[in-house]
């Protein structure tokens, strides 16, 4: 008997043990001005407990809605075997975000979840060959979102053709269009940076 209760004190303390009091602190920050988490105001928030064993079906341990800046902090038990997932409701007019769904919470005594987001912008882009030469002039483009140093990928254009597109939607921040015009066997490139501000409609026009 005095064994079978030695035990159950044994199984008590590590179970105990294995299930620590966490806080969680989450923070949105638009990129153009880290202070400001206005946007998430009122978006509501879950932290997801997933087991590795068993059928791994998730349970939501915690749920709230974040403050008038973005801001929520919680405090949470945590099981060391298993595994946390963050995802917060986005924003309608948030083009951008780091954390949607499935943002991993670390076992640790403090989380400080601090994601960067950015509202929503349009761009309409032109391309002019104003003094065209023939099929053989050619312009090779590409755009960077420099705010969050990310690549957006290169297009290329050949021949006298005109192209004007349609507003289409982008984060807001800082841009940067890189160009190369091939002209009577001449290579010249280019570049020019812009921003784009929340709700901004903005027309870049490259003449070549």
């Amino acid at each position: 008997m005095k064994k079978f209760i030695l035990i159950l004190l044994f199984l008590a303390t590590f179970l105990t043990a294995c299930k620590k009091q966490h806080t969680v602190t989450i923070q949105a920050q638009n990129l153009t001005n880290l202070s400001d988490g206005s946007h998430y105001a009122g978006m509501n928030y879950v932290i997801l407990e997933r087991g590795y064993f068993l059928n791994h079906k998730s349970n939501g341990i915690a749920t709230g809605q974040l403050d008038a800046n973005g801001r929520a902090v919680l405090d949470v038990k945590l099981k060391k075997n298993l595994d946390y997932v963050l995802g917060i409701q986005k924003p309608d007019d948030v083009c951008y975000t780091e954390v949607e769904i499935e943002y991993p919470i670390n076992y640790k005594e403090e989380n400080n979840i601090n994601f960067n987001y950015a509202p929503c912008a349009y761009l309409k882009f032109i391309l002019n060959n104003a003094n065209c030469n023939g099929t053989d002039d050619s312009i090779t483009y590409s755009r960077t979102w420099v705010s969050n140093n990310e690549f957006e990928g290169s297009n290329k254009y050949v021949g006298c053709d005109y192209f004007e597109g349609d507003y289409f939607e982008l984060s807001s921040g800082e841009y940067r269009y890189d160009w190369e015009v091939f002209k009577n066997g001449v290579s010249n490139s280019y570049s020019q940076n812009f921003i784009l501000n929340e709700g901004d409609s903005v027309i870049f026009q490259i003449d070549y």
